[in-house]
């Protein structure tokens, strides 16, 4: 079948003459290649997930749960401790940053463009 595909391209492209090399063939059988190099993956991945772990920020955890409360209203501004309060600030000032950067970069984008759409006209 792969030699019928082989020919199919040769007389395709106009390669009649074999100009080409040939892969050498493999003296171990197919499935034992699949399943040593499936073997072979699966240990890579164990040892790169191993490598990579994710450590869960719990102030953060902490301070999106007390937003999610607060915002559906469990708990008042009043019901907060002084630290839980702080956290809470922390984490709205650095969202409102983060709001921030983005809106100047849509600005730089948006100029961008404008900037081109002039200079094309």
């Amino acid at each position: 079948m792969i030699e019928k595909i082989k020919e199919f391209f040769r007389n395709l492209f106009g390669i009649n003459s074999q100009n080409y090399l040939e892969a050498p063939k493999n003296e171990m059988p197919r499935n034992e290649i699949l399943h040593t190099s499936n073997i072979e993956s699966q240990n890579k991945y164990n040892q790169l997930q191993e490598q990579i772990k994710i450590i869960p920020d719990q102030e953060k955890e902490k301070a999106l749960n007390l937003q999610k409360a607060y915002k559906a209203g469990v708990i008042e501004e009043e019901d907060l401790s002084e630290e839980d309060f702080d956290i809470l600030s922390k984490l709205y000032e650095s969202q409102i940053q983060n709001t921030k950067s983005s809106i100047e970069n849509y600005r730089k984008k948006i100029l961008n463009i404008q900037n081109k759409l002039v200079s094309s006209n």
